[in-house]
């Protein structure tokens, strides 16, 4: 049978005081005196006790705890992301937990999750929906979306220009001297989908590409989809990905199938930080700047409360990892 966890209440019935006692003793307040401290402590040692940071935090009204909440375990650019955020909470005494959703929106039982667990305020990487929206001024609890966009005054975000990026994914293919894109995309509803695509379109429409680009959404069957495309005379000849993993999806596809000298061309970088062979030509930023700012911002708002609201773009850059 699992022991039960030894509490404040536990340590006062051996010590024979109350648990208010043994509180302010393992507080090291000055109300209780240095034989009675050190009686209390040395029998919370022999019993193995650990402070529930977490419920004093939530008595003492001074929780420092951040929730990051994302929506894709085997996303490498979340744990990169996730990763740098904790590093600049943890340099300004804040904690993180991190909370993976099956859905691509923050909504509010998400919401409240984080506020039950004693939040102070929220990182996520999905985009909220209205009942969220008003959610941070009923309960003091800020949110800022991280690499996306929102209309909601309420929320702040910071997010890559998505749009130039899709612009430099276009110009590397129209390099190349491909005609017949494909996109392969998570679903267009979420706004950086929509926005690297409008920005590919519009720089492939300028070079004078009439046929638009394709798309496939990463839903059911995606992959069969794909690879279908290439079957016929108007076959892609260039790949365009909303992010490196699902290039290399893509990519270990178009091998599998015998498909060859295909370009691809995708989002995030994750090889700067990771050395993943495959190389990719990839459309990336200064991560470890966006999750410092990230974590200004939050730090701002949970200390000093509602201010002008922050809509920031971060500059994209090309990397081709295929010369490393």
């Amino acid at each position: 049978m699992k022991k039960a966890r030894v509490t404040v209440r536990d340590i006062a019935a051996v010590a024979n005081v109350t648990p208010q006692t043994v509180s302010r003793a393992i507080r090291n307040a000055p109300e209780v005196s240095a034989e009675t401290r050190e009686r209390v402590l040395k029998i919370a040692a022999e019993l193995n006790y650990v402070k529930n940071s977490t419920a004093s935090s939530l008595r003492c009204g001074n929780s420092r705890l951040i929730v990051i909440i994302y929506d894709h375990l085997v996303n490498v650019y979340f744990s990169i992301m996730i990763d740098y955020l904790q590093g600049f909470f943890k340099a300004h005494n804040y904690s993180i937990l991190m909370f993976s959703l099956a859905e691509h929106r923050l909504d509010s039982t998400a919401y409240k999750f984080a506020v039950s667990q004693g939040a102070v305020g929220i990182v996520s990487f999905l985009e909220p929906d209205a009942e969220v929206a008003a959610l941070p001024d009923g309960f003091g609890i800020p949110i800022l979306l991280f690499g996306r966009r929102t209309e909601f005054a309420s929320v702040d975000y910071l997010r890559t220009d998505d749009e130039k990026g899709g612009k430099l994914a276009a110009g590397y293919l129209i390099g190349k001297g491909c005609r017949r894109a494909v996109y392969v995309s998570t679903p267009l509803a979420v706004t950086c989908a929509q926005d690297r695509y409008a920005g590919f379109c519009g720089e492939w429409a300028r070079a004078g590409r009439e046929q638009a680009p394709a798309v496939i959404e990463m839903t059911d069957g995606w992959e069969r989809r794909f690879l279908a495309l290439f079957g016929g005379e108007d076959a892609p000849d260039g790949v365009f990905c909303f992010s490196d993993m699902l290039a290399f999806d893509a990519v270990c596809l178009m091998e599998k199938s015998g498909i060859r000298n295909v370009p691809v061309v995708s989002f995030d970088n994750v090889q700067e930080e990771v050395r993943i062979p495959n190389r990719l030509v990839s459309v990336g930023t200064d991560k470890r700047a966006m999750a410092a700012r990230a974590a200004e911002v939050l730090i701002s708002r949970v200390e000093n409360g509602r201010g002008e609201r922050v809509t920031e773009d971060f500059d994209v850059f090309l990397h081709d990892n295929t010369d490393e």
